[in-house]
């Protein structure tokens, strides 16, 4: 072998002992945990698929709910946004006021109430009336309209056991429809 030859396999060496050091560097697994973390933001949203933004709020009842405490107890919940002058609202509770109570030990139920100039005395009065017994309701809170994009009353976020979001969807619901969302959220 030539002295060129040595060189030549030499500077090759040296080239094969970077490249394989550059794959396992820390930089390397740097940039792998930086993809990861990039995945799991990406798997945050309000689209069916992705984990909701978290919240606390205070029901009228005085509770105080974290979203995040529903998965970690196995807990489906389903959120619903309303408000007391809809009239699709009123005709979804006058459905699910009849199955709910089938499902309440199983998938909690959180009515959000969209319109901000409502009071918890307000909806205390209008929950009592439609006799909605086991679903918990809640005053509105612009941060949680806004992460949820909210827009419409009726607007149904269904999220599963594993606190993704199973279905999202607004507008009145029959009732072989609850019966449908609700039976979907126990089997999550």
């Amino acid at each position: 072998m030539n002295a060129t030859n040595k060189v030549n396999l030499i500077v090759l060496s040296i080239i094969s002992l970077l490249v394989l050091s550059a794959c396992t560097s820390s930089a390397g697994h740097q940039a792998a945990a930086s993809v990861n973390q990039i995945q799991t933001q990406a798997d945050t949203g309000i689209r069916k698929g992705q984990v909701p933004p978290d919240f606390i709020i205070s029901t009228i009842d005085g509770k105080q709910l974290n979203l995040r405490e529903f998965k970690n107890e196995n807990k489906p919940i389903l959120l619903y946004f309303w408000a007391s002058w809809c009239p699709y609202c009123s005709q979804d509770f006058n459905v699910v006021k009849d199955i709910y109570p089938r499902y309440a030990g199983k998938v909690a139920f959180l009515a959000i109430d969209l319109d901000l100039n409502e009071n918890a005395e307000l909806i205390k009065n209008y929950k009592n009336k439609k006799g909605l017994a086991g679903v918990d309701f809640a005053e509105g809170k612009e941060s949680i309209l806004s992460d949820y994009g909210i827009i419409h009353t009726t607007t149904k976020y269904a999220i599963g056991r594993d606190g993704v979001i199973l279905y999202k969807g607004s507008g009145v619901f029959n009732e072989q429809q609850w019966e449908t969302l609700l039976r979907g959220l126990v089997n999550s």
